[in-house]
């Protein structure tokens, strides 16, 4: 599909997916391409209550069937957003000024972070709050271990953490770069997530993608990307099986193959803005993007090509993709059933004092037999032909 500032979707992806888009209005909206209006945007948020400080900070998944949302504003408000019924379920305060900058589920509570460093684990009737640090600039869970939590901000002090949600305490800091000319590499963790349960990779407004492993007696990353000039920056990462996607404020998106990122293996091409999102559908088989320049995008991960295109109104900021399933056609209960056949019970009851009425009075009727009734039958067409032979007599003496 040739890159165009119009609405597109190319004839090749016939993928079922549903994307849900924060923007920086505040606004949260689901597109679905699969359907007869592949541009159609649902708000799924009322408009009319939002204010500049409503701007979606963050997305991330409730629960291993996708079916629960959690939106993070910048105003330090948390909803739970329910995809079947498109509605909130619950809403909450982190508490303090600040952006949450990192949501996630953990046995059942709601994990909140906020840029000021301050991480609430929310649960009745206590609320658990720890700090890690200031200029937090993203927090994920763990998908495989909920009791793990990764962290990353700007500064050495803020570089990659894993800690224990059950103790509130770091088990694994990652450890800088060598210096150079005796001066420390600078440290500015844009996004971090987790691979799996013991590989962590993290991206940097300062060009370098690395990948750490947790098992391992050293701390200093284990695969990293260097960029050549300080002319690229990452903003946004996502994984899917060995690959690695991050999104760049000036060239797009790139692929990066965790076992060799001396290089990248694919670059995804026609944004003219800053990627502010990226995801992987459950097949890694399509990347989807949300830009700064109000687009929403589809690439087949392999091909590079991209083969949908959605203009999205207002600036997005955050994005998520889910795969389209099916909603389970309700049946009735087995007690509505019980009750319909007590109704039928009842009416076949009346319907029986009815019959047993006519019974009665059919029985009460005199009964005529065969040979009365062609006796009687017999006598009537005898009458009828005398009264047919008197009406000729009297016609002939008329004529005469």
């Amino acid at each position: 599909m040739k890159f165009s500032t119009t609405n597109a979707k190319c004839s090749s992806y016939d993928g079922k997916h549903l994307i849900y888009v924060g923007t920086h209005t505040g606004s949260f909206k689901k597109l679905e391409p699969f359907q007869e209006e592949p541009y159609s945007q649902k708000n799924l948020q009322q408009i009319n209550v939002l204010n500049k400080t409503s701007k979606v900070t963050c997305l991330a998944f409730g629960n291993d069937d996708r079916t629960e949302i959690l939106v993070g504003r910048a105003n330090g408000f948390v909803k739970v957003f329910d995809c079947n019924s498109e509605d909130n379920t619950s809403s909450l305060e982190v508490g303090e000024v600040g952006e949450v900058v990192g949501l996630g589920r953990s046995n059942g509570c709601i994990i909140a972070g906020t840029d000021k460093g301050t991480v609430k684990i929310i649960k009745y009737p206590e609320i658990v709050e720890f700090s890690v640090g200031d200029n937090l600039a993203k927090l994920r869970i763990c998908a495989e271990d909920p009791n793990q939590m990764v962290t990353g901000g700007k500064q050495l002090k803020q570089i990659v953490k894993v800690w224990d949600l059950e103790t509130q305490q770091v088990t694994f800091t990652a450890k800088n770069v060598k210096k150079e000319l005796e001066l420390e590499k600078p440290v500015w963790e844009n996004d971090v997530l987790f691979v799996d349960r013991n590989t962590v990779a993290s991206c940097s407004r300062y060009g370098y993608v690395r990948v750490y492993d947790l098992r391992a007696v050293q701390r200093r990353p284990v695969q990293a990307f260097a960029p050549p000039d300080d002319q690229l920056s990452f903003t946004c990462l996502a994984s899917h099986g060995d690959l690695l996607y991050a999104g760049t404020t000036s060239v797009g998106a790139r692929a990066f193959d965790r076992r060799k990122m001396k290089n990248h293996v694919h670059v995804y091409k026609g944004f003219t803005g800053t990627v502010t999102g990226v995801g992987v559908d459950s097949t890694g088989s399509y990347l989807f993007s949300s830009c700064l320049d109000r687009y929403v995008r589809v690439h087949n991960a392999q091909k590079t090509a991209m083969v949908y295109q959605c203009y999205a109104k207002s600036k997005p900021t955050q994005i998520l993709c889910a795969d389209y399933k099916e909603k389970p056609v309700e049946e009735d209960d087995d007690d509505d059933l019980i009750l319909v056949e007590e109704e039928k019970e009842e009416g076949d009851e009346s319907e029986g004092d009815v019959d047993s009425e006519y019974e009665d009075l059919f029985a009460k009727m005199q009964t005529v037999s065969e040979k009365s009734a062609s006796k009687k039958r017999k006598a009537n067409d005898d009458a009828l032909e005398d009264n047919k032979v008197k009406v000729n007599k009297k016609k002939g003496k008329k004529v005469k």
